[in-house]
């Protein structure tokens, strides 16, 4: 009984004791923010003082622990200064870190994934947050930069949802080549695009076939840097000749599963329309608005066609683990009904990555992602094709809503439905609802990627990695065409259904030490790699007449789009280019020496062998590069308020591949005649050598008044040789073209950035940043015999031309004829004359690229509320505008009803009929030459590109669940502009087409509301 009651007490003194014990240990949870930014940190380490009981923040900041009331809790962050906080009672400890002026700054992501600490860098690169890309999206993630970076030019397709970008460093440096910089994803570069079909000339027809930035979910970027020069992105080797945008995707971290979702609607109208004149209506043939006027103002048909889009952007994501597992997952979609109507687009992306360590010093890491997409109707510009010339060139006076409702009429004759419009043999010319609906482009594009690295750590300084990614996209482009289209140039229809395959595989080998000897410390990277390509495509593409008899028509029925129903399928492949595969391997180095954290000397050199060199005198290339920094702060006492004076220098060579099958030219297949081959027409280029990029650079990063302000300037220069490009063979050759290596392109400028912050108290914070880039083009030296340059675009009566001493972007226009006086000359029907386009009639206007561009954010934090906007522009560049060319030809813009209201045009004290003047100015047909001089406008613009007010309700469902509502609108308003449409403007990627409106899908002007949800 004495034993069993000596239990019971115990057993209730170990209950006592226990519950004790338990109710001292509870749960604390809390946000960590960057005390002056006011933004959350990701990956504080938070721990239990003197224990190992540590978890780390989320993606959002939040972190929870298990703690007891005397426990102290330790935040530790990279580059801040590390805080404890007693916990006490509390449930709740938010803590606000502040930077540390005494270490190394942020660590950035470099070539190969490398990263580094800001501070020691000896080239230029910016880091961007998640936040730039995210808070206010864009569909294509790229474009929501635009403004935020010195020397960063970014100018988006006229194409819509689903769009490619053209992006360029530190202006055009190769002339037939590709100016693009490099695309990374966590240190493994991309396959860029499927194909690389764009608008390429002022007829259209094109499409744009998209680029890898749309397919990326902006909610998976953790961080973007951008490494604008050679010697910044010279490990890539060829491929990055033209720089790289390193993106750092998220990740799984330690802790509690992190939920984030996200969404963002945007509602879209155009930003701008052309002025048109709706008091004279159209001629008797239902083309041209030269007629009388009309007894009541006819309706704007653009305001009528255009209608407002709407964009939903969608994502939610999970990441969480322990120290051992961390996995990350996302999904993301979009949806648009853009502006034009029929316009759809829509997309998903899944994503995952996984980590794990496999042994005590070995770490695996797993990903996969998987992106579709779907585009309807996509915009492209040009005079053909393109449902906005009959909505824009309309004879004024018509019955819109009946075209719009019977866009088609029965057809007995061929036994289906044809275009109804004013007008039905004009090319140029159509129903816009019949292009939207008979003949509709339709783009789907699948994309997957699967890759992995293994990384071990054999000492505490020495580990090796290897990485692969495996990519494949498939593009599947249908454009049919039903009977009577495009001017009836199809009578039975025409079939159109292509599909583009892409893969590539890249692997590299890293070996990594890193090691300190008291002042000093070594930081070296050597590696190889390799990447492999292949493209192929089919194309099935037949058209004709109603078939009779072999020889007598192709088509059996008409609107019929299988390949049974055609004769003979009228495909062709052109320079051979079925099927393509290419070869990169190389082996690579870099080196960083320290002396005393101040003093910092750079190395690097790599070797690339590329199989677009076969058949020429050798297929390896060799560049180096050099760079040194200096920390004067550390090596001088230059007082308490200057925390970072670093200055910096580079020089380095890179190369940029070339062209593949250009050494060893293939025979093209026919589509005249089936079966049949063509021999080239070209030289094969057998002296083939790489494009050499010598690039200079130097410059200062400053920080000052404990981090308040930052200072950054840039100076560079880079002369890329060796160009390849095209000129006339000699006659008696035998061939049309020959391939050379020559010229020299020179691009000079400077980059600077001034950032300051203001806390003013615990509630309220100011950050403001500007940035200015400066860039001037010279050709040096091009190629004997080319007496008239080399033209690089074309339109009727425009060229961009390259001449020896000019610059890169020249644009040269047709004119009018003029007297010794000046004045212009009449004919016999008084009508002005028309020059011709030769080099010799032409004249020049002025450079397309804009010389300076800048940025000014501003960002204001009051409590829980947000406040920032951009304010960016350019001065400078030249716009072409083929559109109002047209306008004024057919009689329907503002400026030729204005002037049959005065009953005359003066030019130079001379004067025209209305008609006369216009008519042979402007654009009166897709191919008719016109004067272009009348048509090019100063591209100097700054407008307000993006604005948002935000509030976050903290803990709106629960201790650390936060909701983030946000106001956000983009392109709201210009402060200046000269050119009738967007000055920053772009039919394609390719080379010399940006700054050319030839009846481009407007600018659109987009506001909504973003949400974000954690939990």
């Amino acid at each position: 009984m004495q034993k069993r009651s000596f239990l019971t007490v115990v057993m209730f003194l170990i209950g006592m004791f226990m519950t004790g014990a338990y109710a001292q240990t509870h749960t604390v949870s809390g946000l960590v923010k960057d005390k002056e930014m006011g933004e959350p940190l990701v990956g504080v380490s938070v721990s239990v003082k003197g224990t190992k009981n540590a978890t780390m923040t989320d993606l959002n900041g939040n972190y929870t622990i298990q703690t007891n009331a005397k426990d102290v809790l330790e935040f530790k962050y990279v580059g801040m200064k590390n805080a404890e906080e007693t916990v006490g009672n509390r449930k709740i400890i938010n803590v606000s870190l502040s930077p540390n002026a005494e270490s190394l700054g942020e660590v950035v992501v470099t070539a190969m994934g490398i990263k580094r600490q800001s501070e020691t860098l000896t080239y230029s690169a910016q880091t961007v947050g998640g936040k730039d890309v995210n808070d206010i999206k864009s569909i294509n993630m790229i474009n929501s930069l635009q403004g935020k970076s010195a020397g960063l030019q970014i100018t988006p397709n006229s194409t819509g949802a689903g769009g490619s970008s053209k992006i360029l460093f530190r202006g055009n440096k190769s002339i037939s080549g590709s100016n693009q910089p490099l695309i990374v994803i966590d240190g493994v570069p991309t396959m860029t695009n499927i194909t690389d079909s764009q608008v390429s000339g002022d007829y259209g027809s094109g499409r744009d076939g998209g680029d890898v930035m749309s397919t990326i979910n902006p909610d998976d970027i953790a961080s973007i840097t951008l490494l604008k020069g050679a010697a910044a992105s010279a490990l890539y080797g060829a491929v990055a000749a033209n720089g790289a945008i390193m993106i750092t995707t998220k990740q799984g971290m330690a802790g509690k599963v992190s939920v984030n979702v996200s969404s963002n609607t945007t509602m879209e109208t155009p930003m701008i329309l052309p002025e048109f004149q709706t008091k004279y209506g159209g001629i008797a043939d239902g083309t041209l608005s030269w007629g009388d006027k009309l007894a009541s103002a006819s309706k704007n048909y653009a305001k009528e066609f255009f209608r407002t889009g709407f964009t939903t952007n969608n994502s939610i994501s999970l990441a969480g683990g322990s120290e051992n597992f961390k996995a990350y997952f996302s999904y993301g979609n979009v949806f648009s009904h853009g502006m034009t109507p029929e316009n759809t687009y829509r997309s998903h992306n899944l994503n995952s990555k996984v980590d794990f360590k496999v042994l005590d010093h070995v770490y695996v890491d797993f990903s996969a992602k998987y992106s579709n997409q779907y585009s309807k109707n996509q915009a492209a510009a040009g005079y053909l094709w393109n449902p906005l010339t009959g909505a824009y060139l309309a004879p004024r006076g018509i019955d819109w809503n009946y075209y719009k409702d019977n866009y088609e009429v029965y057809d007995p004759a061929r036994g289906c439905n044809v275009q109804n419009w004013t007008n039905t043999k004009q090319q140029q010319f159509g129903n816009p609802y019949w292009m939207l609906n008979r003949q509709t482009p339709i783009s789907e594009r699948n994309r997957y990627e699967f890759g992995g690295s293994i990384k071990w750590d054999i000492t505490a300084d020495l580990n090796v990695q290897g990485r692969m990614r495996y990519e494949r996209g498939e593009d599947h482009f249908i454009h049919n065409a039903y009977a009577s289209s495009i001017g009836d140039l199809y009578p039975m229809g025409r079939m159109k259904d292509n599909r583009y395959f892409s893969d590539q595989l890249y692997g590299d080998v890293l070996v990594n030490y890193n090691h300190t000897w008291n002042d000093w410390a070594l930081t070296a990277t050597a590696g190889s790699s390799f990447t492999k390509t292949k493209t192929s495509h089919v194309d099935l593409w037949a058209e004709g007449t109603k078939f009779t008899s072999p020889g007598a028509g192709n088509v059996y029925y008409p609107n019929i789009f299988t390949p049974n129903n055609y004769y003979s399928n009228m495909s062709g492949i052109k320079d051979g280019a079925m099927y393509t595969e290419k070869r990169l391997n190389a082996i690579f180095a870099t080196a960083q020496v320290g002396f005393k954290e101040a003093v910092f000397l750079d190395l690097s050199a790599r070797n690339d062998w590329s199989s677009a060199l076969a058949f020429t005198d050798g297929c390896s290339f060799f560049y180096p590069s050099v760079g040194a920094s200096v920390l004067i702060n550390k090596l001088v006492d230059m007082g308490k308020q200057v925390n970072l004076f670093k200055l910096r220098g580079s020089y380095s060579i890179v190369g940029n591949d070339v062209p593949i099958y250009m050494s060893n030219l293939r025979y093209d297949l026919s589509k005249n005649t089936p079966g049949a081959i063509t021999a080239p027409d070209k030289a094969p280029f057998r002296t083939l050598k790489p494009e050499k990029t010598h690039s200079l650079e130097f410059g200062f990063d400053g920080t000052f008044f404990n981090n308040r302000l930052d200072f950054s300037f840039t100076y560079y220069k880079t002369n890329t040789k060796n160009q390849f490009f095209s000129v006339s063979a000699p006659y008696e050759s035998g061939l049309r073209n020959r391939y050379v290596n020559a010229g020299n392109v020179q691009n000079q400028g400077f980059e600077a950035s001034i950032g300051w912050h203001q806390q003013f108290n615990a509630d309220f914070s100011w950050s403001t940043n500007f940035n200015i880039s400066y860039n001037e083009n010279k050709i040096k030296e091009l190629v004997e015999g080319l007496e008239n340059g080399l033209t690089i675009a074309s339109w009727q009566g425009a060229k961009v031309v390259l001449n020896e001493g000019g610059s890169y972007g020249d644009l040269y226009v047709r004119r009018i004829q003029r007297d010794k006086n000046g004045k212009p000359v009449k004919n016999a029907d008084g009508k002005p004359v028309l020059m011709g386009d030769s080099m010799e009639d032409m004249k020049y206007a002025g450079n397309m690229n804009a010389k300076v561009n800048f940025g000014w954010s501003n960002t204001f934090h009051y409590k829980d509320f947000t406040l920032s906007f951009l304010i960016d522009g350019k001065f400078g560049g030249r716009v072409l505008s083929g559109t109002e060319a047209a306008l004024d030809g057919w009689g329907v813009s503002e400026r030729t009803g204005d002037a049959r209201n005065a009953g005359k045009v003066v030019v130079d004290g001379v004067e025209f009929e209305p008609e006369a003047w216009y008519t042979t100015v402007g654009a009166s047909n897709f191919n008719s030459p016109y004067a272009t001089e009348f048509y090019v406008y100063k591209g100097t613009n700054v407008r307000l590109r993006e604005i948002s007010l935000g509030y976050t309700f903290r803990n709106l469902f629960g201790n650390g669940k936060n909701l983030t509502a946000a106001l956000i609108a983009r392109n709201l308003f210009f402060f200046y502009k000269d050119a009738p449409c967007d000055p920053d403007v772009s039919m394609g990627t390719g080379n010399g087409v940006q700054g050319v409106d030839i009846f481009n899908l407007p600018s659109s002007r987009s506001l909504g509301l973003n949400l974000k949800l954690n939990f």
